[in-house]
């Protein structure tokens, strides 16, 4: 029996996915086949029950997840061969590359989708958007959407916004445990033990994330629950925005970080 979903890449986005759809019901180990060229990769796929193939396994599949680095994506191209527009469904996961360009590499024909999930669905908490240029089926959404589904949310993106999505929530994971290395080392300046200030910037970044998701209201207005006139906090919001006015503003220097990002993404693609 040929396996009904292949990941191409299984690193740390093609691990999440495979273990999202086992966990979910979507296939089972033995339904999932893995492609790559590390063999240490391989040997972690066969721990778990998937099988290993090769580009025969590609054309009888009937989602194909391209799950590597846009550095590698020739060589992921090379080992997957001509797409049929009859064949899988060619999923990728790749930064900056764009759908007509894998399209193009996969022989011209092949059905594609963009997305771009992020890291937290290793723990199935993960957002992941979806896009594509070309006229695919609301069924080959609805696929793509079922599996990543699996790993967290979704959202539905135009292409033309992927390089901006990429930045927003792709690289966004990074920039907040930034903030958190900072707000660590910042608690064990004004004195705090460095286990201590571990745990409760930790905690609190974890405590204040999960109110967020369970009350569903806006940061701003949880910001100014916590804000009192002329309290420790306040005082704090002061000197942050005061600080931060040095660039531009807070609000300033985080869009010139994600402006950043974004260009990569969109310099990766050339």
């Amino acid at each position: 029996m040929l396996p009904r979903l292949v990941i191409v890449g299984f690193g740390n986005v093609g691990q999440a996915l495979v273990r999202g759809a086992i966990a979910s019901g979507i296939a089972a180990p033995s339904e999932i086949g893995a492609i790559d060229s590390d063999s240490s990769k391989l040997s972690e796929a066969r721990e778990i029950g998937l099988r290993v193939v090769d580009h025969r396994a590609i054309a009888e599949a009937e989602v194909v997840v391209l799950a590597v680095k846009p550095q590698r994506f020739a060589e992921a191209a090379a080992s997957v061969g001509a797409v049929a527009a009859d064949g899988p469904l060619v999923v990728s996961v790749m930064a900056g590359v764009r759908s007509d360009a894998i399209r193009s590499a996969l022989g011209g024909a092949a059905r594609v989708l963009r997305t771009m999930p992020n890291t937290p669905a290793a723990v199935r908490r993960g957002i992941t958007a979806i896009a594509s240029d070309a006229k695919v089926s609301e069924a080959d959404f609805l696929r793509a959407e079922q599996l990543f589904t699996s790993v967290g949310s979704t959202v539905r993106v135009p292409e033309s916004l992927f390089d901006a999505v990429t930045a927003v929530s792709g690289s966004g994971p990074a920039f907040l445990f930034r903030f958190l290395e900072a707000w660590t080392y910042a608690a064990e300046e004004i004195g705090l033990p460095p286990e201590t200030a571990r745990a409760l910037a930790r905690e609190t970044l974890i405590g204040s994330a999960a109110l967020l998701d369970e009350t569903r209201e806006e940061p701003e207005v949880l910001r100014a629950k916590v804000t009192s006139k002329g309290g420790t906090t306040a005082a704090g919001m002061l000197r942050l925005d005061d600080v931060g006015a040095r660039a531009g503003g807070l609000d300033a220097l985080m869009v010139e970080s994600l402006k950043a990002a974004r260009d990569r993404g969109a310099e990766l693609g050339k």
